[in-house]
């Protein structure tokens, strides 16, 4: 699934490239006297060039980089699953019922084993952000009806973590945490 959507991503990529390629190289004229800037054309040209080049740096530094291919070839040693709601988070080791959600007293994570959350809404859209003890945010993914987000972590610092939603939600969003331990 995910190399379908870097090679979907990739086509689109090369599509527009080449369609702004022809559009530069149509809009070129037979050499004429102009009053205008001396060397349009080929300021334009390295312009581009040089604009292509940078994208492509940082496509390709970034590309691999992305939460998708972090943790892809490894089995979680735990799957955690959260379903949000106005204004409160719950957090579950079983499938959550959106009919009558039940959350699990408190959630234990294991320290340098990677986790799973899979995360959901139940109303409206949510943010789900994971901060470290340290109150630094670390990983975050959208909550959204009817989807599942999964996002993937591998905590390497024991402690008390907390989930901020990051999405405005209404009125009590900035009280709409939970936490969980890492051990």
């Amino acid at each position: 699934m995910q190399n379908s959507l870097l090679l979907l991503f990739l086509i689109l990529a090369g599509i527009i490239i080449i369609i702004f390629t022809y559009v530069f190289l149509s809009s070129k004229r037979d050499e004429q006297k102009q009053d205008g800037m001396q060397n349009a054309l080929q300021k334009r040209f390295w312009f581009i060039l040089i604009l292509f080049i940078v994208l492509a740096i940082f496509a390709s530094i970034t590309i691999p980089k992305s939460p998708y291919f972090i943790f892809a070839d490894e089995q979680p040693a735990k799957v955690i699953h959260v379903a949000s709601r106005q204004f409160y988070f719950i957090m579950s080791s079983q499938a959550i019922d959106p009919e009558n959600p039940v959350a699990d007293a408190s959630i234990e994570v294991p320290l340098n084993e990677l986790v799973e959350f899979r995360v959901t809404s139940l109303d409206v859209n949510h943010g789900f952000a994971i901060y470290n003890p340290t109150n630094e945010l670390i990983a975050q993914t959208q909550a959204m009806p009817g989807y599942v987000n999964r996002l993937r972590w591998k905590f390497t610092e024991p402690g008390n973590y907390n989930v901020y939603c990051l999405e405005y939600c209404g009125m009590a969003h900035q009280g709409m945490k939970t936490s969980f331990i890492v051990k």
